[in-house]
């Protein structure tokens, strides 16, 4: 007579091992899978840079100056204030020329006198002109989660921003860095980097923000500016480095310090204004930003604005010789206590200020 085999399933404590076990499993793959993840990102983000420093180049082979930060028409009521930025004419060698042609011609659509060949100004309303609203993927760092519709108002997004040396203050004529004039006005010839084109920045990584002051609590500290800190005068940039740190808790702002704080940070990539479209190397990469003054708009002129991204560690930035490096946020800052020297001797601010000039006399270290 043969006997029946009776099968036998999982008991509940058996059950609950596996379920512990792939749980385990999960956890362990998890943070690789997300570290690879933004290894992709900060690859297509050094890829974005070596395409802008490509056209920076192409630009200058075309009119044997690189291109001003800031310029444009700067009279009567079809002006665009001389805020045209860098970006608009950069636009032919990043294959945009269809697009740059437009801006020339000006908005036909738009009424009198936004619709002028050149342009109006960059921060016209989307509802009078929608020129400037335009997104380019080359100018967006995938591990930046800003998205037009999270802003205050639908604009061109870009998370990449021109050197300004170690200059803190609007200056006229003379200035440290490959974009170093805060307001409109003239730009650099290659032979002008004195420093050499491997040991100057040209551009970094800005996160990208459009508030007003009172407008976001629990602001990012890269994402923000913090209006009314003395930085000159009888201020140095330590007050940003110290009013910050007073004013916050674990990188974000306190409720306390949300009325002085507002973020204008690669809102509109057509604006050429520093504080939409610029840094300074003063303060480390994601350090905190700061302004003298504290107005609603990105028209601050003695500022402190720091290279930020949301790759872990630093930032990504092209030099001047078109090649694309890492930067630490621990890189050596020198004295922050110490107010800006002239463009033509070192910067007090340690490595990084150095990279930021591009005829001060530094020997930097490549070792970042």
């Amino acid at each position: 007579m043969s006997r029946q085999r009776k099968d036998r399933g999982f008991t509940l404590v058996e059950l609950l091992v596996v379920i512990a076990i792939i749980g385990v499993l999960v956890g362990l793959l998890l943070p690789a899978v997300q570290s690879a993840r933004e290894a992709a990102r900060r690859m297509q983000c050094t890829n974005n840079l070596k395409n802008l420093g490509l056209a920076l180049h192409n630009y200058h082979d075309t009119y044997r100056r690189f291109p001003p930060r800031s310029n444009g028409t700067q009279t009567g009521p079809a002006s665009n204030g001389g805020r045209r930025s860098g970006m608009i004419g950069m636009l032919p060698f990043l294959e945009q020329s269809a697009f740059f042609n437009r801006i020339e011609a000006g908005d036909a659509a738009a009424p009198p006198p936004h619709n002028t060949p050149g342009g109006t100004f960059p921060w016209t309303s989307t509802s009078i002109t929608t020129m400037y609203v335009q997104r380019f993927p080359f100018l967006k760092c995938p591990s930046d989660p800003a998205s037009p519709e999270q802003m205050a108002e639908a604009r061109g997004v870009n998370n990449y921003a021109f050197c300004a040396g170690d200059t803190l203050i609007s200056v006229g004529t003379t200035g440290s860095g490959m974009f170093y004039r805060f307001t409109a006005g003239p730009s650099v010839a290659i032979q002008e980097v004195a420093d050499g084109t491997s040991n100057t920045i040209a551009m970094s990584e800005r996160v990208a923000a459009n508030f007003g002051p009172g407008q976001r609590p629990n602001a990012d500290i890269r994402e923000g500016t913090l209006g009314g800190v003395q930085l000159l005068g009888a201020g140095s940039p330590i007050n940003c480095r110290s009013e910050a740190a007073a004013g916050s808790l674990g990188g974000r702002y306190l409720p306390s310090v949300t009325a002085r704080v507002k973020g204008r940070f690669s809102y509109i990539w057509a604006d050429g204004q520093v504080e939409a479209v610029g840094f300074n190397t003063v303060l480390p990469p994601n350090g905190p930003s700061c302004a003298q003054n504290n107005s609603a708009g990105a028209d601050e002129q003695h500022v402190v604005l720091s290279a930020s991204s949301y790759h872990t560690g630093g930032v990504n930035a092209v030099y001047v010789d078109g090649s694309v490096r890492f930067v630490s946020q621990n890189i050596d800052t020198g004295n922050a206590a110490v107010k800006p020297a002239n463009q033509t001797t070192p910067s007090p601010y340690g490595v990084w200020g150095a990279l930021g000039t591009r005829a001060a006399g530094e020997v930097a270290n490549a070792d970042l």
